[in-house]
């Protein structure tokens, strides 16, 4: 648990969700939504329009929904190997780590969010208790899903004042650390259970 902390490169004020430089642990990152996009999407667009940002192409939705759930577990066994890292005192290896997932587990879960909105909107519950039903579900992964996505963005920014020195000495750090990402494991490891379980679900009313 008692390692040393590396020092921090002086912060961004901003990066891409993708950027994997270590100077990017912990500082905000660019929202690729719709409305942004336009502006960061392509390396013209952000030389024109945010030339310190560092161009990362869009990550692109996986292909299907297999992939998706696979994408998702192997998430799983990333955030195991991102605590080995943080109790073993390597914040920055940890720190690129999350900076690998978050992206990875927002693409991924989004892709599934959808897909399950999508069978639950074609599966007639259109009315009466049947629609409140399912759109009590669909809140219920869309906020799992936004949920974990922030956990493992709180994870980031304490790595990076970890790296910084922010948070006192590197063994309270870590112990801090470690405490959220339990957190954020267990939001993850939620939302997957109870996905697959609605994925099943919607699946088999289809039939």
């Amino acid at each position: 648990l008692f390692g040393v902390a590396t020092p921090l490169p002086a912060a961004n004020a901003a990066c891409l969700p993708g950027d994997l430089r270590p100077e990017c642990i912990g500082v905000y990152k660019v929202p690729m939504d719709d409305q942004i996009l336009p502006y960061v999407g392509t390396k013209e667009a952000l030389q024109k329009f945010a030339p310190d940002l560092e161009y990362v192409p869009p990550m692109e939705a996986p292909k299907s929904l297999p992939l998706a759930i696979d994408l998702l577990q192997a998430q799983q066994v990333a955030a195991k190997d991102v605590q080995q890292k943080i109790s073993a005192g390597k914040l920055e290896e940890a720190g690129v780590e999350v900076l690998k997932l978050i992206p990875q587990l927002t693409s991924s879960g989004r892709y599934i969010v959808s897909t399950i909105d999508s069978r639950l909107a074609g599966g007639g519950g259109t009315s009466g208790n049947v629609g409140i039903v399912d759109e009590l579900k669909k809140n219920m992964i869309e906020n799992q899903l936004n949920t974990a996505i922030a956990l493992w963005g709180e994870c980031d920014v304490m790595i990076g004042q970890g790296m910084r020195g922010d948070m006192g000495v590197s063994a309270a750090a870590q112990i801090q650390i470690l405490s959220s990402l339990r957190e954020a494991c267990s939001a993850l490891d939620d939302f997957i259970v109870n996905a697959s379980t609605l994925l099943e679900s919607t699946q088999a009313s289809k039939k």
